[in-house]
Formats: C-alpha cells, sequence, structure tokens
C-alpha cells in the first residue's frame, strides 16, 4: 500500500512511514523521561511493560528496559496509543506532541514549530532510510567519512535532529547532506576596512581561493573582480553560501551592496558536499586542504547555524596552539587537531549596534576554513565521525558492531583501545591544561586501521571549547587575546562538558546499541571505560590534584537537560543559544562499573579460599 507522495518528491509506503514515526516517539518518550519531562511507570515486576499517562484520558503503552544511565530503551513496535476506550498502533510523532501537549506545558506556537521540526525531521529520515535501505554495514565502512555523512541520523539526544527551520522542499534537495548535492560557492568581494580576516601565519589569502578554484576558475573570477572595479588593496575574496545569499545576504546587506562594500561576483570554484551540521562543506573531490564552514540562518538542533564573530581572531592561534600541545605531548599521541586556518567576519551596520539584539541577526556573514580529515591522515588509515558508530545497516547493526567484528578484537578490548585514544586525550585536555571540549558525535573524528580505533580528530573549537577559571601554568603560554576570548567556567562546568557532552550524549547511546546488537553488558562497556581512565591517572601521578579537582568515579553525575530547554523557551528570538538546565543527579555508571568489577573480584576471592580451605580439609 501506498502512503503517497511526501517531501523530495518520493513515495514512502505506509508501512516506512509507521516506523519511522515509531522510531522518533520511542526516542522523543525517552529522552524526555530520561530528561524527567515525563514520567512513564513500569506496569509489571520485571521492568519491561510501561504506561505512560498523559491528560484528556490518554496514554501511551510500550515495551522497554531500562539501562545503566537510567534511560529506557523502547522497542518502537510494541508503541501503542490509548485514548479511552480505543487502542491503536502509535504512529504519528508530530500527534504525540499534542497528546503530550499539557502535560510538558508547552505553549501553542512552540507546539506548532516543534511539531514542525519533527515533521521536517521525519522528511529527512525517509529519504536516508530510501538512499541506505540496501546497506550492509561493509558497504558503509567502505565509504569516506565525507560521503558516509549523507546516511546519518543526526544527534541521538534531539528528537527533531533535522529540523532546519527556514528551509524548504527545494533546499532539502540542494543542500541537505542526504540528498549529496554538490554545491558551489557564491563569491563576493568585502570591504576590508570593514570585514575581519584573520590568517594563519605564514598563509596568503590567494592560498585560500586557489583550495576552492582550480586555474581556469581563478582566471573566470579574476575576470569577474576586473569588470566590477573591485581592487584586491581594498577588497578581499569571500565565499559563501548560496542560499545564505540569496534569502539573507542579499536582503540584509542590500545597503552594503549598494554602496558597494559589498560587491557580488557570483558562483565559482569546485563542488563541494554538505556535512551533517549543514553549514560544514568539503571539498566533493577530497583533493582540497580544507573545509569551509559558512554561515547559514536557519535554526537546526534547537539553535541558528552563523557564524559568530567574536571567536574570529583567536581561531587561528587556539587551534595552532591546541595542535602543539598535541604534536609534544605523550599524553596525545594520536590526537589530531583539525586547524581553522583562517576566519573572516562581516558585521551588519546595523544589528550589531542593536545592544542584546538575537544573535542570529550578528552571525550572518562569516567563513572559518578548517583542515578537513582527510588531507591529515596517513597511508593504511580511515576516518569516521564518532555519531557515525550508531548508524545501522539494512539487517538492524550498528556500524561500531561491524567495526568490532572486521578488527578481529573481542568487544571490550576494541573498547579499550577506542577510550585510550578519544576518552584520555579529552580527559587530559582537561586536566593537564583546563581545555574542556563538548566532544559531541559530530566534531569527533574516530581515525582507524584495519577497524582498529587507532587516534581521534578534534575540531569546533569556537563555542565548544572553555577554558578552566583558574590559571593553569601547562596553558600560560595561550596566545593573546585566546583567554579573554573563550569563556572561563568553573572545574565542575568543564567536567559536565565531559560527562554530558560526550559520554551521557554520545557513549550512552554506543552502549545501547551494543547491548542490543552484541549482548554486550552496559557495566562491562562502562568497566572498560573505567580502566582506560584509571590506566592513564596511573601513568599521570603528578596530576593527582587535578584527578580530584575534576572527579570522574564519583557516585553520581548532574543530569542535563536540553530539549526541555527548547520546549520551555519556545522559538523566541534571544540574544544568546539556549542554556541547559539541570535535572536530579544520576547514577555514574563509571562509579557503578567499579563498584561491580570489586564485588566481581571478591566473590573470585572468596570462591577460591574456599578451594583452598577444602583442599586442606580433604
Amino acid at each position: 500500500m501506498s502512503g503517497g507522495p511526501l517531501p523530495h518528491g518520493g513515495a514512502v509506503t505506509a508501512p516506512l512511514w509507521l516506523a519511522l514515526n515509531r522510531a522518533l516517539i520511542a526516542k522523543t518518550i525517552a529522552e524526555l523521561a530520561f530528561e524527567e519531562a515525563l514520567a512513564p511507570e513500569p506496569t509489571d515486576r520485571a521492568g519491561t511493560q510501561w504506561l505512560l499517562r498523559l491528560d484528556d484520558g490518554i496514554a501511551y503503552r510500550f515495551a522497554a528496559e531500562r539501562r545503566i544511565w537510567g534511560n529506557l530503551a523502547i522497542d518502537p513496535a510494541s508503541l501503542v496509543r490509548i485514548a479511552g476506550a480505543h487502542v491503536s498502533p502509535a504512529g504519528d510523532a508530530a500527534g504525540f506532541l499534542v497528546d503530550a501537549s499539557r502535560t510538558l506545558a508547552i505553549e501553542p506556537a512552540t507546539l506548532c514549530a516543534y511539531a514542525g521540526e519533527v515533521l521536517s525531521t521525519l522528511s529527512a529520515d525517509a529519504r536516508i532510510a530510501a538512499i541506505g535501505r540496501d546497506m550492509t554495514g561493509a558497504d558503509f565502512l567502505a565509504l569516506s567519512d565525507r560521503i558516509l555523512q549523507a546516511y546519518l541520523d543526526g544527534h541521538p539526544k534531539a528528537p527533531a535532529s533535522k529540523g532546519r527551520i527556514g528551509w524548504g522542499l527545494a533546499d532539502f534537495e540542494a543542500y541537505a547532506p542526504e540528498f549529496s548535492p554538490e554545491i558551489r560557492l557564491f563569491w563576493i568581494a568585502a570591504d576590508r576596512t570593514v570585514c575581519r580576516l584573520s590568517l594563519e601565519p605564514g598563509l596568503a589569502e590567494a592560498d585560500l581561493v586557489a583550495d576552492s578554484l582550480d586555474g581556469p576558475e581563478r582566471a573566470r573570477l579574476a575576470a569577474a573582480c576586473a569588470a566590477q572595479g573591485v581592487d584586491s588593496t581594498t577588497h578581499l575574496l569571500l565565499p559563501v553560501h548560496p542560499w545564505q545569499w540569496d534569502n539573507k545576504i542579499v536582503l540584509h546587506f542590500a545597503g552594503e551592496i549598494a554602496a558597494r562594500r559589498l560587491v557580488p561576483l557570483g558562483v565559482f570554484g569546485r563542488a563541494y558536499l554538505p556535512q551533517q551540521s549543514l553549514r560544514t562543506l568539503a571539498r566533493a573531490d577530497a583533493d582540497g586542504r580544507l573545509d569551509v564552514k559558512l554561515a547559514l540562518t536557519i535554526l537546526n538542533t534547537s539553535a541558528w547555524r552563523g557564524v559568530p564573530g567574536q571567536y574570529m581572531a583567536i581561531g587561528p592561534a587556539f587551534s595552532a596552539w591546541l595542535a602543539d600541545k598535541a604534536a609534544r605531548d605523550p599524553a596525545l599521541a594520536g590526537t589530531v587537531i583539525l586547524r581553522e586556518r583562517a576566519g573572516a567576519f562581516y558585521p551588519h551596520p546595523v544589528y550589531e549596534r542593536i545592544a542584546a539584539a538575537p544573535y542570529q541577526y550578528r552571525e550572518m556573514l562569516g567563513v572559518i576554513w578548517r583542515e578537513g580529515i582527510a588531507g591529515r591522515l596517513e597511508p593504511g588509515r580511515s576516518a569516521m565521525m564518532m555519531g557515525a558508530l550508531l548508524k545501522a545497516d539494512a539487517a538492524g547493526r550498528p556500524l561500531v558492531s561491524s567495526l568490532i567484528a572486521r578488527s578481529g578484537l573481542a568487544p571490550e578490548a576494541w573498547l579499550e583501545r577506542l577510550f585510550d585514544h578519544v576518552a584520555v586525550p579529552l580527559y587530559h585536555f582537561l586536566c593537564r591544561y583546563g581545555v574542556g571540549f563538548i566532544a559531541h558525535g559530530q566534531n569527533v573524528t574516530l581515525i582507524l586501521k584495519d577497524g582498529v580505533p587507532c587516534g581521534v580528530a578534534l575540531k569546533d573549537f569556537q563555542g565548544d571549547a572553555d577554558l578552566v577559571d583558574q590559571d593553569f601554568p601547562e596553558a600560560a603560554d595561550l596566545p593573546e587575546g585566546v583567554r579573554e576570548t573563550l569563556l572561563r567556567r568553573p572545574a565542575a562546568h568543564l567536567l559536565q562538558h565531559l560527562q554530558t557532552g560526550h559520554f551521557a550524549s554520545l557513549l550512552r547511546f554506543v552502549s545501547d546499541a551494543l547491548l542490543r546488537s552484541d549482548g554486550l553488558p552496559e557495566v562491562a562497556f562502562y568497566g572498560a571505560l573505567a580502566r582506560a581512565l584509571r590506566r592513564y591517572q596511573a601513568r599521570h601521578p603528578d596530576l593527582a590534584d587535578r584527578f580530584r579537582q575534576f572527579e570522574l568515579f564519583a557516585p553520581t553525575v548532574p543530569r542535563i537537560c536540553i530539549n526541555r530547554v527548547r520546549l520551555s523557551l519556545g522559538y523566541g528570538d534571544s540574544n544568546l543559544r539556549p542554556v541547559p538546565r539541570l535535572g536530579s543527579p544520576l547514577i555514574n555508571p563509571l562509579h557503578r562499573a567499579e563498584a561491580s568489577a570489586l564485588v566481581e573480584a571478591g566473590a573470585a576471592i572468596g570462591v577460591g579460599a574456599g578451594t583452598q580451605a577444602g583442599s586442606r580439609a580433604s
């Protein structure tokens, strides 16, 4: 039976549409329950059958299991909607939000906007399901990182992971990663007296242009500059996302264009592929050294995706400092910093003058040139964005399972390699240098050899990295302006970056995937993480005070609530990005794993002692 045409010109069957909606309802209930906004109740002693009571006599029944973080792993196929005496399969994700709106205290305007994000996400999910329906794990692993991103599912914590407010059907097809469009950049000439430009030492503006344009295209661009009377001494060349040019720049910067402080030149250069973040574009032919991150004023996963100007001056210097630490510090062996080689920002002449202006109006025109992962890989190495570990193939098997199988290692041995090369460097940057990364699945790239983790690449240091609010001697050589520009946060706050940004927002889903697919107990997963971190601590006794300051093994960790903020704040304009809220404390899986290991060790000692006593008695 056909469900009729859906966005992107394709026909989606009714069973697929039902499955996508059920999966999204399960994700929404699970994450909002994890954030304590919903309160499902177990209906059996085993804790496998659950009921979520909502207002107006509506309830949802489902099968689920409690996981080590306290979250529910819900079976989407079990979801049933109960409305009075009427019981039916649950299959309307946007309708679920309406059912839950009073319980969640969502204002009508927020409800409509969030439902729109959910419907947009479902539409993108349908396309992703269509292009990946026959793909095996081996097929996915054969793809380069920049190609694989077309098949990925977005942030696992965010139900509306592909909201993309501001885009229509044609924009999805022209600019969304799941369509693998080849995007060519729109180029403008910008007045040097207005534009803020920051270059890595030794890098020339011509190098940036050459990375995007081959010889003939550079000649064509030069001819366009000559035809427009653009002088390189007064104007510099900037790429703009073509959607941003058509929908924002040409309208909001019309006065700058009229005054010829901004001069449009046209579309030039090589093709790029959009990555998961939408505003980051990677060269389609993989020969370019640099990715470009371009302002894109659409709202996606709760934030407008512009390019902020306040970090522009420090980007190259800060990332070069991080890269120097990674190169010199043996504890960071295998860690690659994808340096921000250059950045440019053009402030809006009016919005910049408005005190507390909504941030999206002040982030419309900017670009960051950043190293791409392809140019940093040694021979025989491959790369995979860490969020891709969760991607399921046609048989439902996550790529993390396929990698473990390819490696030939036992699951826990593979995981310890993973943690040695990702969690340990993140923790070392925190304890040695006081730098905390919000290391979610999209800004951390795993480096592999024959399926085995052998390194990590880190990126996005503008807004996803903060400094501790103390002066660590190891960070005394921070470049000028970095300490003054980046946020300085208490140790406990930076520790949350690791515990929440990486452990709870990424590893929580990886441990669940391995339990579902391979039957690996979660206590074994976090036991492997604990062992990797304890080995690291044993190698660095000089950091004992810092380990106490950044204590990873406490009995509880903070519960950070992200989705609840969007539902409570709504979609009104703000001068700041949404700030997460705190819920009740979570039991720390690392603490639980170590306690379990002690119990097992004690039991083994007891069994051994009993055996010896029996031998003596006989």
